[in-house]
């Protein structure tokens, strides 16, 4: 791999696909898409309408699964009960502690052909850039490449920096960065302007986003700090210039949620997809046991485990340990 430095590595995991953007050989961005059945961006799907939102500009129509979406404009004379051929333009969005925000979702042309929208390794080929898949019976190309450190990031919301720290909190009006550190305030709103802009883009942040930067009474200085978020925020966004309180509102399009989005979503969801990628690259044989705390174990459905004993060819067995912590999980 050492000759693969500039464009994405793909990997179809179980349960979730993965991708990694390299750039000179420096990860840049990463991806995560789980097979949880969500509705994608740029789908195409029938629905039926079924409740008024605001009379005459928007309501809610639900999926043939039963997932809802969000549809504005209506169409004129649309009536409750009625089918209606719609187009995702953003998928929805699963909070912290399982509530999630419908997805978003905009009238299409019935002479429109159904689509289930591109998928991450549809997206990533769409992008112009190199595609390498990679495969669990190879190194582990992603944890080379700071796979593991970004995901921590995107699991805790804390990047740290020299000088400095953001935590990144995500609310449902908005995510928020809220810097700190010991440096001069200054010197500290330079370094993570930069930090901002690089981690927008690596976890992939996009929607409304609010930035706390520290407090700056010259112009001078704010501009400063607006023009090194400016340098290196390549994602294509809106921003608004730093007021006397030190705070920078970001606004880009969201058709997805965010690394963060997904991986705090549930935990035990996350650590149970940790344990499978895990496994489908240990190299052992003979029969194996994943271990895992309850929460853990109850996520491993049969279809999962179904696809880890064929990608292995080892039977495959489960064990609940009460006393295990979530992220404690191993193999037997």
């Amino acid at each position: 791999m050492a000759d693969f430095a500039q464009g994405w590595l793909y990997e179809a995991g179980i349960g979730e696909s993965r991708a990694l953007r390299l750039e000179n050989g420096e990860l840049i961005q990463i991806r995560v898409e789980r097979a949880d059945g969500s509705a994608r961006a740029g789908a195409v799907v029938d629905t039926k309408f079924t409740q008024q939102w605001v009379a005459g500009r928007s309501g809610i129509v639900t999926l043939t699964d039963g997932q809802e979406a969000l549809l504005q404009p209506l169409p004129r004379g649309l009536t409750e009960g009625s089918m209606v051929r719609v187009e995702i333009v953003r998928a929805a969005i699963v909070e912290r502690g399982g509530q999630a925000k419908r997805a978003k979702a905009r009238p299409a042309d019935m002479d429109s052909p159904l689509s289930d929208g591109p998928d991450l390794l549809a997206e990533i080929e769409a992008s112009g850039l190199p595609v390498k898949q990679v495969y669990a019976h190879e190194a582990d190309h992603f944890a080379q490449h700071g796979w593991h450190e970004a995901i921590e990031q995107a699991e805790t919301g804390r990047i740290d920096f020299e000088g400095g720290s953001l935590l990144v909190s995500l609310t449902p009006a908005m995510t928020l960065i809220d810097v700190d550190g010991p440096l001069a305030s200054f010197e500290l709103a330079k370094r993570a302007a930069k930090e901002v802009a690089l981690a927008m883009v690596r976890l992939d942040i996009s929607g409304n986003i609010g930035v706390d930067f520290p407090t700056l009474q010259a112009k001078a200085e704010r501009a400063a700090v607006t023009a090194i978020f400016d340098d290196y925020m390549t994602a294509n966004c809106e921003r608004t210039a730093i007021n006397g309180f030190g705070f920078m509102q970001i606004v880009s399009r969201k058709v997805r949620p965010s690394v963060l989005e997904i991986v705090q979503a549930n935990r035990s969801v996350n650590a149970a997809l940790k344990l499978l990628r895990q496994a489908e690259r240990d190299r052992g044989t003979g029969a194996m046991q994943l271990v895992a705390h309850p929460a853990v174990a109850n996520q491993m459905s049969a279809s999962l485990l179904d696809e880890l004993a064929k990608r292995t060819g080892r039977s495959i067995s489960v064990e609940s340990r009460g006393e295990m912590s979530i992220d404690g999980a191993m193999i037997g």
